[in-house]
């Protein structure tokens, strides 16, 4: 049996007529940027997320460097974030003219609030948290303390568009929410896009002129800014996922169930709270002997891929970026990080096969299967 661990030309065979209506709805009126469908767009995303306004720009790395610098970020000072992430998050903070700090993380996989804290200097001027995979960060406690030290609070939801903490969705806790509209995103366009997310009314109308070029008018700038303005036909492709969005994200959750419930005491997972609905951008488990395990998977059809390998503090580009003393958790959990083929495209039947082959590897590399269960699931 294969299992692929993404189709999206399965995923998007569905809109394929929509999508070709789109296309002809922007060739009559003829606005390809920032035309009518990322109005729309902006609106419907701003209401499914319950914030006040949503900017969309031109990709989620965008989204970060723009909020960055919405947030008065500039050179000299320090935005603590996590060290293990995709490199965007540490990126943007470069790009922004700051100095990234790292701090450990915590059985969630996402900023551990204490190590958060006890990197704070007065040099510190905002938290960037980052909800990997889609699985919310303690961002109440976060936001508590960005709020103690007056700093800002910026989120990278990049994985987790429609995760919700206590009840509420995440993007909309700090000052910001960056989030990815990739196409390997849970709401992911044909292409690159982004969008930002505040409830700053202030902010929203600078982050609207930064997203071009800094033009007041057409022939008025401001001040010096980028050019990250989305396309039309990205926001009129969006327009027709978003809606599908609570559908899928509920499929999602009921295939992470099903993984949880046939691998349970054989692997470990991230730690979920209890107030948190993640989104599974990505189902990640914990195992000892990771590659060992990726090959067996490989030999029976089954793709999986490691997210990520490396800490962005081994990454050559971060060189230059003083390391604290320990990262003991991060790089534990970096090391044991596997994640599973998800998505509409599967089955139950190759869900389950993919269990079994897990379970099958565990009996094999050690039949009492106790160095195989992680201590930290």
């Amino acid at each position: 049996m294969r299992v692929p661990f993404v189709d999206l030309s399965l995923r998007f065979a569905t809109y394929r007529q929509a999508f070709h209506a789109a296309l002809d709805s922007i060739l009559d009126h003829g606005q390809c940027i920032l035309g009518p469908e990322v109005e729309q767009f902006e609106t419907a995303i701003a209401n499914f997320c319950s914030s006040r306004h949503a900017i969309a720009v031109a990709n989620g790395t965008d989204a970060l460097v723009l909020s960055l610098k919405a947030s008065g970020i500039e050179a000299g000072d320090e935005v603590i974030t996590t060290p293990m992430s995709y490199l965007a998050s540490t990126s943007s903070i470069v790009l922004a003219g700051a100095t990234p700090v790292f701090a450990d993380v915590g059985g969630d996989l996402n900023l551990d609030p204490d190590a958060v804290e006890a990197a704070i200097t007065p040099r510190t001027k905002a938290i960037l948290l980052v909800h990997l995979a889609g699985n919310p960060a303690q961002v109440d406690r976060l936001a508590d303390l960005a709020r103690r030290y007056r700093l800002s609070l910026l989120e990278d939801c990049a994985q987790a568009v429609g995760a919700t903490y206590e009840g509420q969705t995440v993007g909309t806790f700090g000052d910001f929410g960056a989030v990815s509209l990739h196409p390997l995103k849970n709401l992911g366009t044909l292409g690159d896009a982004g969008v930002i997310l505040t409830n700053h009314d202030g902010m929203a109308g600078w982050l609207r002129v930064a997203r071009n070029h800094g033009h007041s008018s057409r022939d008025q700038c401001e001040f010096w800014s980028i050019n990250s303005r989305l396309d039309s036909l990205h926001a009129a492709f969006l327009i027709e996922m978003l809606s599908d969005l609570p559908n899928f994200l509920v499929e999602r959750r009921k295939q992470a169930a099903r993984y949880q419930e046939g691998l349970a005491g054989w692997v470990g997972f991230p730690s979920v709270a209890a107030t948190a609905k993640p989104t599974f951008n990505m189902f990640m488990i914990l195992v000892e002997r990771r590659e060992d395990l990726q090959r067996h998977l490989y030999h029976h059809g089954i793709e999986t891929r490691i997210h990520y390998p490396l800490l962005i503090p081994n990454m050559k580009a971060a060189a230059g970026i003083r390391r604290p003393n320990s990262l003991k958790k991060a790089e534990s959990y970096s090391s044991s990080i596997l994640s599973l083929p998800m998505g509409i495209h599967l089955s139950n039947e190759q869900i389950d096969f993919t269990i079994e082959q897990i379970v099958e590897y565990c009996n094999k590399a050690n039949p009492k299967a106790e160095s195989f269960r992680m201590a930290h699931s």
